[in-house]
This record gives C-alpha cells, sequence and structure tokens, in this order.
C-alpha cells in the first residue's frame, strides 16, 4: 500500500526573509504613521488600515520584515521602527 507524503514549508526556510505584498504595505504604512505622529502604529491600527480581519497574517508579515532587517522592535508597546537604510 502507498503512503502520501505530504512536504509542509517550514517557516525558517530559505524565502522566509523575503516580505510578503502585506508586509510591504505594513511597512508603508508604519513609516507614513511615523511621519504623522512621531510613533508607529499598534498592531490593531495596522491591522485596520490592511482591512485585515485576522491578527495572524499581520503578525506573520510582520515577522518576516523584522527576519529580513527592515523592521526592528524596541519597547514594549507601539515597538515596530522601520530600518532606515532598507526599502
Amino acid at each position: 500500500m502507498m503512503q502520501n507524503v505530504v512536504t509542509v514549508m517550514k517557516r525558517d526556510d530559505d524565502n522566509y526573509e523575503m516580505p510578503t505584498k502585506l508586509g510591504i504595505k505594513i511597512l508603508k504604512y508604519i513609516k507614513e504613521y511615523i511621519k504623522q505622529n512621531g510613533i508607529p502604529p499598534s498592531q490593531k491600527e495596522i491591522m485596520h488600515h490592511v482591512n485585515n480581519k485576522g491578527n495572524g497574517g499581520i503578525v506573520y508579515a510582520i515577522n518576516k520584515l523584522i527576519k529580513s532587517g527592515n523592521l526592528v522592535k524596541k519597547g514594549a508597546t507601539r515597538n515596530l521602527w522601520p530600518v532606515e537604510n532598507k526599502e
């Protein structure tokens, strides 16, 4: 009897560091928000801006931005800051 084999892509694979389309949209929003308000938006504000009903996709995109060096976390709340020399 033959068994079906399913390969699941791990989130720490070679492509993990490439930002998603959602991640790029989030990064642009964070930069604009900081220009206007002097502080980064909350995750809830990010979720509202990108019309995402769940938090999972936002968290995944943000983690990819951090892993790729486009964002850094500083502090406890409103802590997502863009890295200046990255686009």
